[in-house]
């Protein structure tokens, strides 16, 4: 018999283990770019389980780890996403116990990624293991899927895996960090770095025409209008509207010398209703607009990152399922949750089809990427017991 109450019995017999699992992996430290370590943590615990994990690697040591539990019958596919790369400690700031530290102190587990993500990264594999240990039989099989790359844009980890087929599914959870709560609408996101050049020369005689600096300068001055139109999107559920800032700028090597190279990054964020080929197209608009007044406002655009909005239908299956699950598990109904950000998710759905909600333990506000990010131990067990009991309510 698979319910709530037995699921919660094996949970706490297995309390340990599973602490000592989001442990290893907070103590693993694996900033974006450097996931080997983490990703060999998780290939091992995946192993310990009975399956068998594919590693697949866009870029060299930047592992993409998948591992596929079959059920004794045919049936539906059902996707766990969850990304192994953090973002970067806080700079001048190792928190109270250090970014890799691992610590439990008063009921919370603190450092790196304890909420972005490795607590439903390490909760979705437990629950996995526990319900395969118990006997459980999917009716049709159970994809763990473990990427890097997820915080700066998923180039080599969910969408090269999307590119190869190895991701498609029936329904599915992406384990992001939501406040426990079941996310159904995003937004989207656009990071790209636009650079202008022009002729160099020594700052005691004027540039002959318009330095690369200046172009630069003109051309955000256009952009920050575009910001302001952007404001009168206003999209209430984010308590925000799309909106345009310039995040970075870097130009010149000398102070007596004009600059030869200006290059400045953009931040674009979207709302639903609008697509990541319209916010393209006002970035161009804008720079293409200065070329045509001057040609000598010529200049590259490079996108570094891209996610399209996610907008799921609540009445979807998967969407009540984990509702369910989790008031199995809490005795109180889940909220659904709406927020201006963007993970693997968005790649997924826009690229399968398949209804995939983010739905993971942690504070994305408070408490994510800060210094101290911290993790509930028991939000975290009762979330093994929450995607345990999803597998059941759909696969059973």
């Amino acid at each position: 018999m698979y319910n709530a109450q037995k699921v919660h019995q094996v949970v706490q017999e297995n309390k340990q283990e599973l602490i000592d699992f989001l442990v290893e992996c907070v103590q693993t430290p694996s900033v974006t770019g450097d996931e080997l370590a983490m990703g060999k943590v998780i290939v091992k615990w995946i192993e310990r389980i009975g399956l068998e994990p594919q590693v697949y690697e866009a870029q060299k040591d930047r592992p993409n780890i998948i591992a596929e539990w079959f059920g004794s019958t045919s049936g539906r596919r059902f996707v766990f996403n969850g990304h192994i790369d953090v973002f970067p400690p806080v700079e001048g700031d190792p928190g109270l116990y250090g970014p890799w530290s691992g610590k439990i102190v008063d009921g919370y587990i603190y450092g790196r990624g304890t909420a972005d993500m490795k607590g439903g990264l390490c909760a979705s594999i437990m629950a996995v293991k526990l319900l395969k240990e118990m006997g459980f039989d999917p009716k049709g099989s159970v994809l763990l899927s473990c990427v890097s790359d997820e915080e700066n844009g998923s180039k080599y980890g969910v969408k090269y895996l999307l590119e190869k087929g190895l991701l498609n599914g029936d329904f599915g959870i992406c384990m992001d960090v939501t406040c426990g709560k079941v996310l159904v609408t995003g937004g989207g996101s656009i990071g790209a770095y636009v650079t202008y050049r022009s002729v160099p020369g020594h700052c005691s005689i004027p540039h002959p025409s318009i330095d690369a600096l200046k172009k630069s300068v003109v051309a955000i001055n256009e952009l920050y209008k575009l910001d302001a139109r952007l404001r009168g999107s206003y999209y209430p559920p984010f308590n925000s509207s799309s909106c345009l800032s310039v995040s970075s700028i870097h130009s010149g090597e000398a102070t007596n010398n004009h600059p030869a190279m200006s290059r400045f990054s953009i931040d674009f964020r979207i709302i639903p209703g609008q697509t990541l080929e319209w916010a393209h197209n006002e970035i161009l608009g804008v720079l293409d607009g200065l070329k045509e007044k001057d040609p000598e406002f010529d200049y590259t655009y490079e996108v570094e990152r891209e996610f399209p909005t996610l907008e799921l239908d609540p009445n979807s299956e998967i969407v009540k399922a984990a509702c369910a699950a989790y008031e199995d598990v809490m005795d109180k109904p889940a909220e659904l949750y709406e927020r201006n950000g963007s993970c693997d998710a968005h790649h997924i759905v826009k690229a399968t089809g398949m209804t995939m909600p983010n739905f993971g333990p942690g504070d994305d506000i408070g408490e994510c990427c800060q210094a101290n990010e911290k993790l509930l131990i028991d939000e975290y067990l009762s979330f093994v017991e929450i995607y345990m009991m999803t597998l059941i309510r759909l696969l059973g």
